[in-house]
């Protein structure tokens, strides 16, 4: 089975951090799989690293914009010279290129996208609803990563039929392997006190993401808790401002990208995801294997990877963030309960699960 999978690059955002850590799984279990970005330019250079080390080869179109049509020239003109068996593709614009693409050859591929999210700008404007439908009915399947997922999509869109719910995976030996930072090195790095305690929120600075709350929280807690922000994005300088006007700018700490997130997720006391709305949030698949506490936003794509409503706050709202925090840090056993049962429940969500029925799916449509 030859299984190509296009995407507009391997950049910062969680699918596709997914798909880089995904990839080198496909080629353990025997599949002759390649990826073909539309342009190179912004992907992250360890994700593309990681994906050629596990021998799979990266192929570039070098289009200028996602947003160019020639796309579709390119990515037909690609498959036909190539012959794969499997399409995968992941991700707007690609998914209306590749569905062009195909739906204009003679001989076609079967043909599959990933849904990752619950919502888009495209749903606000129903004049759209006609053209999606179009661009989403060459695909022999949609895989939808969550239940809410795939029931906003089928609204949407209809096609229910041919829509199926799989849930993301995570890289469960990766993380247990992954070495805890020294605290007091990366507290000294940080100039925090030995003895704070330590939160992080891993995300971009970008909508829906909502580092806001969390900074607002940590003003309402006091000066012994001082905040991680790993990522970038068009928000980050308008956070900052948020931390200096709610004086807490001295506890909030900005650590740009980073490659280490498992390492930083088991070095810190608590991990936080805040935010207006997911597809399946793969930090927080990430935050429940590391073995520590985490609290996420009672959300669509959160609440239905957790163990339980212990494990949310209201969306938006710095106060319930924050007595939700509390008893983490001051209530004998409630860091250690939430960690292990953490653990215990993301055993389920395990990468190579995901794989397999990714792959039992592709066969069943080329048996079909």
């Amino acid at each position: 089975m030859r299984v190509l999978v296009i995407i507009n690059d391997i950049s910062q955002g969680g699918g596709e951090k997914l798909l880089a850590s995904s990839l080198p799984f496909f080629k353990k279990k025997g599949i002759d799989i390649a990826l073909l970005l539309l342009n190179a330019k912004g992907s992250v250079p360890s994700f593309l690293s990681d994906i050629k080390k596990a021998g799979i080869t990266i192929h570039d179109l070098g289009i200028n914009s996602f947003y160019n049509p020639l796309c579709t020239w390119k990515i037909r003109t690609f498959i036909e010279a190539n012959s794969f068996d499997v399409v995968h593709v992941h991700l707007f614009p690609a998914q209306y290129w590749a569905s062009l693409a195909v739906s204009s050859m003679k001989v076609r591929p079967v043909l599959i996208f990933t849904e990752h999210s619950n919502h888009n700008k495209r749903r606000d404007k129903k004049y759209l609803q006609g053209i999606e439908r179009a661009a989403y009915k060459p695909y022999s399947a949609i895989i939808a990563i969550t239940d809410s997922v795939n029931t906003k999509l089928a609204s949407w869109i209809g096609q229910g039929e041919k829509i199926h719910t799989i849930h993301n995976g995570v890289d469960l030996t990766g993380i247990a392997n992954a070495a805890k930072l020294d605290r007091s090195v990366l507290c000294s790095q940080l100039n925090i006190p030995s003895n704070a305690r330590l939160m992080l929120m891993a995300a971009s600075f970008r909508y829906p993401k909502d580092q806001g709350a969390l900074i607002k929280a940590c003003a309402i807690l006091g000066k012994e808790y001082h905040v991680l922000l790993a990522g970038e994005g068009e928000l980050k300088e308008k956070t900052k401002a948020l931390a200096a006007e709610c004086g807490v700018e001295n506890q909030i700490h900005y650590l740009g990208f980073r490659t280490d997130i498992s390492s930083l997720m088991k070095t810190v006391d608590l991990n936080v995801l805040s935010s207006a709305y997911e597809g399946m949030s793969g930090v927080t698949l990430e935050s429940l294997a590391a073995g520590v506490p985490f609290l996420g936003s009672d959300v669509a794509g959160i609440r239905e990877i957790v163990p339980d409503k212990s494990f949310l706050f209201v969306p938006g709202d710095e106060v319930d963030l924050a007595n939700k925090i509390r008893p983490v840090f001051q209530e004998p056993g409630l860091s250690e309960k939430m960690a292990s049962e953490a653990v215990t429940f993301v055993k389920s969500f395990s990468m190579e699960n995901m794989v397999d029925k990714y792959i039992f799916l592709y066969k069943k449509l080329l048996d079909q």
